[in-house]
């Protein structure tokens, strides 16, 4: 169930790379406009604006000789005594050619134009049959002094790109080349032409028409310059582009400059977006399963910002627009649909060590209750055996010294025997319930020469003197029992591990609001990189082993008691020279 789980997941991500997302890719698209900027390169485009309302305020009411008078609702309109002077002005400066974008559809018959030239071009109209409209007949000889001006938003109402030619008819930008070039074109022509955008409105000089036509321009305004001239209504007519609205006149001259420039964009075809996508849900997927979740977003987030730094990259040098709507949607749906799938088998995993916990926990608990009660029925026949030898030893003092020596022999085992069992229960009660010190008066002084006392005979077997260095001390708040058996467990295992012939120090010495006790003897010492182990639980080192039986329990339960103390314990050793064990306790608890 995991795995078809897991194959289901891996399904949908790759069904990601296949979203319709046209509409979030056209919003990369504008968007990327507007981070690359305007460009700063030359160009050779004049714009002269014609505003309609003031061309109708002027000429639009007078009466002809026939009584003719034109609505004002007639827009594209061709006033021969504006756009006569007008021209005549704009011609006298040699311009490479004159370009109005906009369709005139109703000439001024008070007037007849003579507007034809050899650097004239007219805009045409695709009407709603796709057939082209040419401009009336009066401003255009043949039909290469036309091509139409018609725009072509995407559904979404934004112009991005243009077509050079539709149905029979060439566009504006078409003619224009084919006007100011010989050379052949080498692309497509049926393919639509991506506009290369300058900048939002105003990137292009513009120029006001009814300026020019009162006061005229400054000389070599238009010297060797493409002119386009358009005519401008309400800003409700203006088109939306990727830099924002901007009116057609604008868009007419944006198109040129991509196509005459050769700075049309490329698209590359949709099998590389495709592609693209699927390496990036590949690559998501394998950053989810093999890094922590947090990471892994981390490292999404910077694959997401590097596929994006790339694409514009291309896009502002290149002139190369990959699509990357699907590859960042596939990358965070990838991780949204993984997400789910790892939280599900994190959740099983601590299931799992939930259930395993448990089981160790009551193993634990079983393997406590077996020691506590083993331990418990071993203490009875120790303490039989002691008390058999004390008596035979009190009983029958005649006894033959070998036997004698046998007899103590078996009592000291005995007695090794029973300590190793009580360290044993006390191991197993510290982990079974938690322990609280237990305060009340100490003089730890005291401790120390009852617990030399305790172990005078260990030491008189090996001739070992014990040192003692006590400084007077102030009483302090402790758990008698514990500290006790902390001070036992040290000197006794100083003696255990010194050569016979040498000594044990034992020191006291008042701190900074604190007890320090430290007990040195004179071993072989313990290796360093056995150090930081000796206080494990049944740890006992190499040397240590080969030579001297021990539980491995008397640091362990030391450390533990001293800490329970909130104190500290501090080891130090050198091999050859010995080895000095010290602790310090609070004064209160």
């Amino acid at each position: 169930m995991p795995r078809l789980n897991f194959l289901v997941r891996i399904v949908v991500c790759f069904f990601f790379i296949f979203l319709p997302l046209q509409t979030l890719d056209q919003w990369f698209y504008d968007h990327f406009f507007r981070l690359r900027g305007r460009l700063t390169k030359p160009h050779s485009y004049i714009l002269v604006r014609i505003n309609d309302g003031q061309l109708h305020q002027a000429f639009g009411h007078q009466q002809a000789d026939d009584g003719f008078s034109f609505e004002p609702k007639v827009h594209s309109i061709w006033y021969q005594n504006f756009y006569g002077p007008l021209l005549a002005k704009i011609q006298a400066q040699k311009p490479k050619l004159v370009v109005f974008t906009s369709f005139y559809e109703w000439i001024d018959h008070r007037h007849t134009p003579q507007v034809q030239g050899p650097n004239l071009l007219f805009a045409a109209a695709l009407n709603e049959d796709s057939k082209l409209i040419p401009p009336l007949p009066s401003l255009t000889q043949s039909g290469e002094e036309y091509g139409f001006g018609n725009l072509f938003p995407d559904p979404d109402n934004v112009v991005r790109r243009s077509h050079l030619v539709y149905s029979s008819g060439a566009s504006l930008a078409l003619r224009t080349y084919h006007r100011l070039n010989s050379e052949p074109i080498k692309r497509n022509l049926l393919d639509p032409l991506w506009i290369d955008f300058r900048g939002p409105a105003e990137s292009y000089p513009l120029l006001d028409g009814w300026d020019i036509f009162q006061r005229g321009v400054p000389e070599n305004t238009f010297t060797n310059k493409i002119v386009l001239i358009g005519r401008e209504g309400s800003a409700t007519q203006d088109y939306e582009t990727p830099f924002g609205r901007m009116s057609r006149l604008e868009i007419q001259a944006n198109t040129m400059d991509t196509f005459l420039g050769h700075r049309d964009l490329k698209v590359v075809p949709r099998f590389v977006t495709l592609i693209t996508a699927g390496v990036a849900v590949v690559s998501s997927i394998l950053i989810i399963l093999m890094f922590p979740l947090t990471l892994a977003w981390l490292l999404l987030l910077l694959l997401s910002l590097v596929m994006v730094l790339i694409t514009l990259f291309t896009f502002a040098t290149f002139k190369v627009w990959a699509g990357i709507a699907n590859p960042i949607f596939c990358i965070f749906g990838t991780y949204l649909l993984m997400l789910g799938y790892k939280l599900g088998r994190h959740e099983e995993q601590q299931w799992r060590l939930q259930q395993e916990s448990e089981y160790l926990k009551e193993l634990d608990q079983f393997k406590n209750n077996f020691i506590s009660l083993f331990s418990h029925d071993l203490k009875t026949p120790i303490s039989k055996i002691k008390a058999i030898t004390d008596r035979i030893l009190t009983d029958n003092p005649a006894l033959a010294t070998s036997v004698r020596e046998d007899l103590k022999s078996i009592d000291r085992t005995n007695s090794e025997l029973a300590r190793f069992i009580t360290d044993i229960l006390k191991v197993t009660k510290m982990e079974s319930m938690s322990l609280e010190p237990v305060k009340e008066v100490i003089d730890i002084n005291r401790l120390v020469e009852i617990a030399v006392q305790r172990l005078k005979f260990l030491a008189d077997e090996k001739q070992i003197s014990i040192v003692l260095d006590l400084e007077p001390l102030f009483s302090m708040e402790g758990d008698q029992q514990l500290i006790q058996e902390i001070i036992t467990n040290l000197i006794e295992n100083a003696i255990k591990y010194s050569e016979p012939l040498k000594q044990v120090v034992v020191r006291t010495r008042e701190e900074e609001n604190r007890v320090r006790v430290t007990v040195a003897d004179q071993g072989q010492g313990i290796p360093p990189d056995e150090l930081p182990r000796v206080t494990g639980k049944f740890y006992r080192g190499r040397m240590a082993a080969e030579k001297t039986k021990g539980s491995g329990l008397g640091l362990y339960l030391s450390k533990y008691f001293v800490e329970l103390h909130q104190g500290g314990m501090e080891i130090k050793s050198q091999l050859g020279t010995g080895t000095e064990v010290s602790f310090w306790l609070p004064l209160s608890l």
